[in-house]
């Protein structure tokens, strides 16, 4: 069996290399492919978070510098005798 085997690659062992380097050079390819879609995820994610920290900030000054006459209204209440009702 074994002889048999080394004949075989003996013979053949040209179009064995050429199909090994062709899945060598897809299995890269789908490698790096993957890792840059994974880097593209993260990337997104990250501007995802800054956005929405930015957003935050400026919905935090913007409540700091309302009297609390106008955000008792901003919230749905009623401002009466100094307080939110």
């Amino acid at each position: 069996m074994i002889a048999l085997l080394a004949t075989f690659f003996r013979t053949n062992w040209m179009p064995l290399a050429v199909v090994g380097g062709i899945l060598l050079g897809v299995g890269s390819v789908y490698v790096k492919g993957h890792r840059d879609g994974s880097a593209a995820a993260e990337a997104d994610a990250k501007t995802a978070v800054v956005n929405q920290l930015k957003e935050r900030n400026a919905t935090d000054a913007k409540v700091e510098g309302m009297p609390p006459s106008e955000l008792c209204r901003a919230i749905g209440g009623v401002w009466s005798d100094n307080r939110c009702q």
